[in-house]
């Protein structure tokens, strides 16, 4: 079943006040997990919920009245059973967190989080997207990525969480680290300029620095430092870093629509095409998969890209619906 907007806030209130089930906290987890802007609005939340919990109240009781009070109903056989009191305490926790948000409401109209702190979400779906951060920094997100920036004054600390691909260019600045997180990796700027594939769905978290420096670590290992031009992969299942030496021409493809194809198999070539531009070329027969191709294409048009291979390779290239059809006897020389 899924929850309401105002489900989602009355479970979020129910766990930020402690009175929540264990079903109803996996509940909120789930969320959570879904998305990186689920996550932004319940820190917010949470934000206003600490600071509301923080003031100081102060509360005087008359322990002697109220000990009075209780023997007087004891003499009157007056007894409050368990079951009821539980039920009441649990209404009056209720309204005591219920004030305790509104009062943070009040407190934040008059303090807006935005002079301390400063957040913003970003979400690509079927085609790429590029964003300015609040502090500058930009962020070019490849298909079906999200990221959420945070920025804290006090702290003085700039945090992203990745999930996909995305190149950064960071504004650097010493007194306010710039560190993305992307599950267990954490990638640290020196002033630089990286891409960062980080797919939670992969083992590989890969990183290539086109500019400055970066620290390539997790919170338990130190891992690489690395400057402009060097690449490397954390895998997940051994929790090991690797320098990769060898050069990936492509890695930056689906930003600049740049290619460069070096005795490359066509299989490869069509399923990077495709997957830069959402299209649909097709190889119509497995002869063709080890045709290799030596070239390099700059143009936003996969079918001019699909007739200049079929030119090169002397293919015949048909288009079926949206599908273009590169079809021939096979290769036996590399082009």
């Amino acid at each position: 079943m899924k929850l309401q907007h105002d489900d989602m806030d009355e479970l979020i209130g129910k766990v930020l006040a402690g009175e929540a089930t264990e079903q109803e906290k996996q509940e909120l987890n789930a969320w959570l997990a879904a998305n990186l802007t689920n996550q932004a609005y319940f820190d917010n939340l949470k934000i206003i919920f600490d600071k509301a919990a923080s003031n100081n109240v102060k509360v005087e009781f008359d322990t002697d009245a109220a000990w009075n009070k209780v023997r007087d109903r004891l003499s009157e056989g007056k007894v409050v059973s368990i079951h009821k009191r539980t039920e009441r305490t649990s209404i009056w926790v209720r309204i005591a967190a219920g004030i305790a948000i509104f009062s943070g409401v009040i407190y934040f109209l008059n303090n807006p989080i935005g002079q301390t702190t400063q957040q913003m979400a970003v979400v690509s779906a079927d085609s790429t997207r590029q964003d300015t951060l609040p502090d500058g920094s930009t962020a070019f997100l490849n298909k079906k990525s999200e990221l959420a920036y945070s920025y804290d004054a006090k702290a003085k600390s700039r945090k992203v969480k990745l999930k996909g691909e995305a190149y950064f260019s960071v504004k650097h600045d010493e007194e306010n680290p710039f560190v993305i997180e992307a599950e267990d990796i954490l990638v640290r700027d020196i002033g630089t300029e990286f891409n960062l594939k980080a797919y939670p769905e992969k083992d590989t978290i890969e990183i290539l620095v086109t500019e400055g420096e970066v620290q390539f670590y997790t919170l338990y290992d130190s891992g690489l430092n690395l400057k402009a031009g060097q690449r490397a992969i954390y895998s997940r299942r051994n929790k090991m870093f690797y320098r990769i030496e060898k050069p990936d021409t492509n890695i930056l493809a689906y930003k600049t629509k740049v290619f460069s194809f070096n005795n490359t198999d066509l299989k490869s070539v069509v399923e990077l095409l495709n997957e830069v531009y959402n299209s649909k070329i097709v190889l119509a027969n497995k002869k063709l998969f080890d045709c290799r191709l030596t070239a390099n294409y700059k143009e936003d048009n996969p079918a001019i890209i699909a007739e200049v291979i079929a030119e090169t390779m002397n293919l015949t290239l048909t288009r079926k619906g949206e599908e273009l059809i590169l079809d021939g006897d096979g290769c036996t020389n590399s082009q």
